[in-house]
C-alpha cells in the first residue's frame, strides 16, 4: 500500500460509467429561483420551455429558493 493518499482524476472512472455533461450554466430568476440551464439559453425567455431544470425541483439542494 502506498502512503499517497492524493485522489487522482481516475479513482473514480469505473464507478460513475457516464458521459461527462454538457455545458451548462447556473442562473437566478427575477423571483429568485435557481436554474440549470444549458450553455446557450436566452436569459429573455423562459426558462421551462427552454428545457432548465428549477434547482428546487431536482432531487439535490442547489441553492433552489
Amino acid at each position: 500500500m502506498q502512503g499517497n493518499k492524493e485522489a487522482r482524476v481516475d479513482d473514480y472512472t469505473d464507478l460513475c460509467c457516464h458521459p461527462a455533461v454538457r455545458p451548462i450554466i447556473w442562473i437566478k430568476d427575477v423571483q429568485g429561483f435557481s436554474w440549470l440551464c444549458d450553455n446557450d439559453v436566452n436569459p429573455s425567455q423562459d426558462f421551462r420551455s427552454q428545457e432548465c431544470w428549477r434547482c428546487d425541483e431536482i432531487a439535490f439542494p442547489a441553492g433552489g429558493r
